[in-house]
């Protein structure tokens, strides 16, 4: 279990799936903020803590950028992990990394030394692990799972390895939800674009992680 102290701070790092169109150029798209879908996991995640366990006090930051890949988190690591220190960084990687191929040993080493890192002033880095294509995919989300499938196996073995990296399974728990509530209606879905989560995606996905955490309990 991953368990948060007082005043600790949590930085959310990584690609989309944790920061929805977060670069300060991309293109805004209305559709997103009209329907509540421009919201991720880490926002859903960061209020119910603050709503759920004031006491705990936590700072949170976000570090996240779409479109990211490890070699961009390496780049921008002095800027903002190293800059803030915090006690954990909670980040999902991976898709962008397998749609650009980059090489499985860039992104091992790379995550590798992110950790390294974090260790110097005794912070963990946590992964969002494994996301699997549910009820709604798009044929790139379908498409994209089979790749990643290998930059999550490096990211496993990392938390085999390394005492400061943790994994958080949200595939199968993630899948199961959005096929039940795409059975009761198909207009229930986990998706805003086919690919990227939608508020209702945000909820499930955060849910894991507070259990992960110990604040909720199955």
């Amino acid at each position: 279990m991953i368990t948060l102290r007082p005043e600790q701070t949590i930085v959310f790092d990584g690609d989309s799936l944790t920061a929805l169109r977060s670069s300060p150029t991309m293109d805004q798209w209305p559709w997103l903020k009209i329907s509540n879908n421009h919201r991720s996991w880490a926002d859903v995640f960061s209020e119910l803590i603050f709503a759920w366990r004031p006491d705990l006090g936590l700072n949170f930051r976000t570090a996240a950028v779409g479109g990211s890949t490890c070699i961009d988190l390496e780049q921008r690591f002095d800027a903002t992990i190293a800059k803030i220190r915090p006690d954990w960084v909670f980040m999902t990687l991976g898709s962008n990394d397998a749609a650009q191929s980059i090489p499985l040993e860039r992104f091992e080493s790379t995550l590798r030394n992110y950790a390294e890192r974090l260790s110097d002033w005794g912070g963990q880095l946590v992964f969002l692990h494994n996301f699997k294509s549910c009820a709604g995919a798009s044929e790139e989300a379908i498409r994209k799972e089979s790749l990643r499938v290998p930059y999550y196996e490096a990211e496993a073995q990392l938390a085999e390895e390394r005492p400061n990296v943790h994994l958080i399974d949200v595939g199968e728990a993630l899948r199961t939800k959005a096929e039940a509530l795409h059975a009761q209606y198909n207009g229930h879905s986990v998706y805003s674009d086919g690919l990227h989560f939608s508020h209702l995606g945000a909820i499930i996905i955060a849910g894991e992680v507070l259990k992960a955490c110990g604040i909720v309990t199955q």
